[in-house]
């Protein structure tokens, strides 16, 4: 029996395949059972230098926006840096896609677009890429789980009555800076509460919460409905990372990529780019109508499948 290559999972059998090849089937499952995974530097895949270089080009952009110098070592300060929230001993970088063309080459990570494609069936679009700046607290009040001052929670949108679907409508991953671990501020999450589908209840899950720990060059990635947040950051120096959050191409997007996202950008980056920058979403028309030779141009071999065979059914019917 020859696994990914049954007819009636075409649209999966490519990230079936994909998965093998790198080598991530043991995160996959870890996915699955626990709701997060660890992908070591080596299963990463990022090039010789590649780690140093982005981290290089997050400090850079920090110094930017808040007038500070920063260094991995020491503790860093907001500085003249205006984006909410306001924290003391954090603040995050949005936007960073159109900052520089290093967050394009990350966006292609192929381990990093497999666990997305996986999580929400090939039907993910970039909907942020951030960097989380973070610090000792001066004054030690750092509460006990911090993720932006949110404790616990899931990343995943809740529906009216609070519920989540069992399916990941988000699929999350911090490629990791700095080393991580629990005294350095790690991300804590409550293994298995992906399956609650729903998120946590004030002070709830704080005694089953453990520290994800990994050294950096590695990606922690996480289903949306799973409950996380992040240890107080006990050591001097900094904790870095880059955030890559997508969402199903149904949800809003955190941050506006198809109405920025400009021709040359995608004309240097694969099909998959643009996918994931919705250049094949015809949806938000005006009087003209939908964009469909656009959305032909980046669509997917899979849904391009699909709609020949749909032409074919209609050209034999007539």
């Amino acid at each position: 029996m020859q696994f990914g290559e049954f007819e009636v999972t075409e649209n999966i059998n490519p990230t079936y395949k994909r998965i093998n090849e790198l080598g991530l089937q043991q995160n996959i499952v870890d996915l699955d059972t626990y709701g997060f995974t660890v992908i070591p530097p080596e299963k990463v895949g990022a090039p010789d230098g590649f780690l140093d270089r982005i981290r290089d080009t997050v400090l850079r952009i920090a110094k930017e926006r808040t007038g500070v110098e920063f260094k991995v070592e020491e503790n860093g300060s907001v500085g003249e840096y205006k984006a909410q929230p306001q924290m003391g001993n954090q603040f995050l970088l949005y936007y960073l896609l159109m900052a520089d063309r290093i967050f394009e080459e990350w966006l292609m990570n192929p381990a990093l677009y497999t666990i997305g494609t996986y999580l929400l069936h090939g039907q993910q679009q970039l909907s942020s890429l951030v960097s989380f700046v973070k610090w000792k607290s001066a004054t030690g009040d750092d509460s006990a789980f911090s993720m932006v001052g949110l404790g616990l929670h899931t990343d995943s949108p809740p529906d009216r009555d609070g519920r989540l679907p069992a399916c990941s409508d988000i699929s999350n991953a911090a490629y990791c800076l700095t080393d991580y671990t629990e005294e350095n501020g790690a991300l804590a999450m409550v293994p298995g509460s992906h399956r609650y589908q729903r998120g946590p209840n004030p002070g709830e899950g704080e005694k089953d919460a453990v520290p994800v720990e990994a050294p950096a060059g590695s990606v922690i990635a996480w289903h949306g409905n799973t409950w996380h947040g992040a240890y107080p950051k006990q050591t001097d120096g900094l904790r870095l990372n880059v955030t890559t959050y997508m969402c199903h191409r149904r949800i809003k997007t955190q941050e506006r990529y198809r109405q920025s996202v400009t021709q040359e950008m995608l004309d240097r980056n694969p099909p998959e780019f643009a996918r994931l920058l919705g250049a094949d979403d015809m949806m938000g028309w005006d009087e003209k109508g939908p964009d469909l030779v656009k959305m032909m141009k980046y669509m997917s071999p899979e849904m391009k499948k699909r709609f020949a065979k749909m032409a074919e059914a209609r050209s034999n019917a007539a």
